[in-house]
């Protein structure tokens, strides 16, 4: 008899997130857990006393996900706060792009920048709303059902009927099939809001240099500057939502083991059977049984686990070449007396009231080039960032009145150059310029913000080799569980023959990941939920009542209640 129905391997968000559904089923589960805590890739630390800083995951979109209510988040202590604006991108001019909550926001802004394109939006707003419920419905199917193109194809009708009504000449065949960039010239004439668009599609891992990914995160990104925007912060740090799924496992009946590194996924012919603990575990050398096994570390380091002769050869190759080269991140964190003060400010204030855009890379082409640097393994001398103040809509976050503040820069995992600087080719290299790079950083937003250096208490560089020094599954401090590029997309995800049917199911019998499948890792909890749904459907315990929410859903029903701007300065409040 096993000693479980499903063990998970690795306490992440994610493992976490099946794990929860599959106790809330009726399941007897366990969460093994490498290190002291769970949740690595949701860290929040106190970096400076007082001021907390999150270190991984910063701009959280768990509130798209179906888990707020199916396994009733808030109720295990999840809050989530808000910005009046969503996303902001300033540029060297003193001008600003904005995204709101609230799409009258967005379109008062952009009428500033491009009539034409405010009016594209608002026409494009208007028959999204109309299918306002195909809308929600396209979001979950591709977020929260297995890949499939007969999905694509039902999905290209709907985007057909919405090109004819907005004039756009182009099929939905041939728009599928270019890069963000490309798809972003068809649809709006300036670069203030293409390159905003672009620039959120990049940070969500939807890189508008690729075809089929950029125009997919481009166009998605579009059509949530309408009715649809859930992105937020969580009080009291990312950090938060890995309580909150915990409390959740625990009044489930998981049981989560921590200080327990696995050296074997214990594999027959029958398929996986349970794991062996490593020698320096909590209970050395355990092995322990279980029905099923959800692994929520990343592909490659899955498949170490499993003895060689279990993975044929052509298989085990392929495994090992699994890229992680994107999605890399160099960040830095600041511990700040007072909120930047943007010099796009004079242009439209909102600004203030945003905790999250992108400064650099004012043109498509600037963007562009950047992205070519990027996968040729530079570091531009023209950067160009995602920023942060995470504590104008969360000021627990930092001390009263003071406030932190962070820039995520994508970077090659190993540069071979800097600019025109040849480096050493050696992941150590970080160590070596991390903080060269932070105070090249610290430049970029004293330019776009007058005054920031004089506000800083202090600066915390965070090298994608801290980010792998800190959870041993962020291969080459990958975010996201591999890189999301056109071969390891959709149904390609991770790589094909990997996943035999759905999309956690792998060719191991009873062996399913959370984690490097479709769509990616991320805090909408998409990868827990799918391996949760396949889990118990093989164990027969799918059809719960509760078990039946869709995405969107949640955000829409309490959009209304969420606290926003709770850590903006009064004379920036309307």
């Amino acid at each position: 008899m096993p000693d479980f129905d499903v063990i998970v391997i690795g306490g992440g968000i994610n493992g976490l997130a099946a794990a929860a559904y599959l106790g809330k089923a009726g399941a007897k589960v366990l969460v093994v857990e490498a290190r002291g805590e769970c949740g690595a890739h949701c860290d929040t630390e106190e970096l400076q006393a007082g001021f907390l800083h999150n270190l991984h995951a910063t701009w959280m979109i768990t509130a798209l996900s179906p888990a707020m209510e199916d396994l009733e988040l808030e109720k295990f202590g999840l809050e989530i706060v808000m910005t009046d604006y969503a996303y902001g991108k300033v540029f060297r001019d003193g001008k600003c792009c904005l995204m709101g909550v609230n799409p009258q926001d967005t379109i008062s802004n952009w009428m500033k920048l491009s009539p034409k394109d405010a009016e594209f939006i608002i026409k494009a707003s208007e028959v999204l709303i109309e299918r306002f419920n195909d809308v929600v419905e396209w979001v979950h199917t591709f977020l929260f059902t297995p890949p499939s193109f007969d999905k694509v194809r039902d999905n290209l009708e709907f985007l057909k009927e919405i090109n004819q009504r907005l004039g756009i000449n182009i099929s939905p065949e041939e728009l599928v099939n270019i890069n963000g960039f490309q798809a972003l010239d068809i649809f709006f004439e300036s670069d203030y809001i293409k390159t905003t668009i672009a620039s959120l599609s990049w940070i969500g891992a939807f890189p508008p240099i690729h075809r089929r990914i950029g125009s997919s995160g481009c166009l998605g990104v579009a059509a949530l500057t309408g009715p649809i925007f859930p992105v937020h912060q969580l009080k009291g740090g990312s950090h938060s939502l890995t309580h909150a799924l915990i409390r959740c496992c625990k009044a489930h009946g998981v049981k989560i083991i921590q200080n327990c590194p696995v050296s074997k996924i214990l594999v027959s012919k029958d398929g996986a059977y349970g794991i062996k603990l490593s020698s320096d575990a909590l209970f050395p050398g355990e092995e322990i049984t279980a029905k099923k096994i959800i692994s929520d570390l990343s592909l490659v380091p899955t498949f170490e686990l499993i003895d060689e002769d279990k993975i044929p050869s052509e298989m085990r190759t392929r495994i090992k070449n699994f890229c992680y080269d994107e999605q890399v991140i160099f960040g830095v964190h600041y511990a700040l007396k007072e909120a930047p003060i943007w010099l796009s400010a004079e242009f439209d204030p909102g600004i203030q009231r945003c905790f999250m855009g992108y400064i650099g890379g004012d043109t498509q082409d600037e963007m562009k080039k950047f992205g070519v640097e990027l996968i040729s393994g530079v570091i531009p001398d023209e950067l160009m960032a995602n920023w942060f103040v995470p504590t104008l809509a969360d000021p627990s976050q930092a001390p009263d009145g003071c406030h932190t503040a962070f820039l995520w820069l994508d970077v090659p995992p190993i540069p071979v150059r800097w600019g025109k600087r040849k480096l050493e080719y050696d992941f150590s290299v970080w160590d070596k310029i991390k903080w060269e790079l932070a105070e090249k950083l610290t430049d970029l937003f004293e330019m776009y913000a007058p005054g920031f250096r004089k506000n800083i208490i202090e600066i915390f560089p965070y090298s994608p080799l801290d980010v792998w020094r800190n959870n041993r599954s962020a291969i080459r401090g990958n975010w996201c569980g591999g890189a999301v590029i056109p071969e390891q997309f959709f149904k390609n995800r991770p790589l094909p023959d990997v996943i035999v049917k759905g999309a956690s199911r792998t060719f191991i019998n009873n062996l399913y990941l959370s984690n490097s499948i479709h769509p990616f890792g991320a805090t909408w909890l998409a990868s827990g939920y799918l391996a949760a749904c396949e889990v118990a459907e093989d164990l027969g315990i799918r059809e719960k009542d509760w078990w039946k929410n869709k995405a969107v859903m949640w955000y829409i029903k309490n959009l209304g209640k969420i606290k926003r701007n709770l850590g903006v300065a009064d004379k920036w409040k309307i």
